[in-house]
């Protein structure tokens, strides 16, 4: 579907309170959702990113569709459970925003929403091997260490410490969690028929100014049909928050969330 133009002429970004603490019950509790998701998701993390190191060391090349590469590095089976997991709870803290008759309408189409979730945590996972890949190849081209030994070789904690520069599963933790949980909540409810979707930023100033835009309701891509992508005002499209098909300044360290109504 065609998305409307950016919008034109001079803009100045909404002002934001100077506090870093979520404005609301519901950011508070989308914040709090965030965290438990992040600390869920970090066994699984850890196992990725070590199977990714030594893929890399050991010569191989992160290419072909998500899925693929989760198979081919051999992170797949733990981490679809753990996102499988996350998306299902996602679902369920949509009680919080909808009340829990609404929310059982999502629950009706759970399958759809596990199966659009996996899907978009996967795909921002391939993107991280990508990255941690590269960047592991780049290291023992100048003669360093990825941070991970292969059989044979001693522990260097030197390089395991570096690694986390572009390995660290803390830094990967919020988008996977932010696409999972977004993807599968706008595919339950695309099911069941809902029609609107709005962005809602934390109302802190550590949100970007194009989150700052989107997240008032004064911005003419606050709120759109479900079926359309949010615009930036630097005219990037994003269907939800840490949609990974945006430009990574986009949703990196992304924080906002969705509210879906029918």
């Amino acid at each position: 579907m065609t998305a409307p133009p950016p919008p034109t002429g001079p803009q100045t970004p909404p002002q934001q309170p100077a506090t870093t603490q979520p404005a609301g019950l519901e950011a508070a509790a989308t914040a709090a959702a965030q965290e438990e998701e992040i600390s869920a998701l970090g066994p699984a993390l850890a196992a990725f990113v070590v199977s990714v190191l030594a893929f890399a060391r050991a010569g191989g090349r992160v290419a072909g569709l998500p899925s693929t590469i989760a198979k081919k590095i051999g992170y797949d089976a733990i981490i679809i459970a753990a996102l499988t997991a996350v998306a299902m709870r996602a679902l369920d803290h949509q009680r919080t925003f909808s009340g829990p008759r609404a929310a059982e309408e999502l629950w009706e189409h759970s399958d759809q929403a596990v199966v659009a979730g996996v899907e978009a945590g996967l795909e921002t996972l391939a993107q991280a091997a990508k990255h941690i890949a590269r960047s592991a190849r780049a290291d023992e081209a100048t003669g360093g260490s990825p941070g991970v030994s292969l059989p044979g070789e001693p522990y260097d904690p030197d390089a395991a410490e570096h690694a986390k520069s572009y390995a660290d599963p803390e830094q990967i933790a919020l988008p996977v969690v932010q696409s999972t949980r977004h993807a599968a909540q706008l595919a339950a409810a695309e099911a069941a028929g809902w029609t609107r979707k709005t962005w809602v930023d934390m109302h802190d100033n550590r949100v970007r100014a194009s989150h700052a835009f989107l997240g008032s309701p004064k911005y003419e891509y606050h709120a759109v049909p479900i079926l359309e992508p949010f615009v930036t005002i630097d005219g990037n499209k994003l269907w939800y928050p840490g949609d990974t098909s945006a430009p990574p300044h986009e949703w990196m360290r992304c924080r906002c969330w969705l509210k879906l109504t029918r």
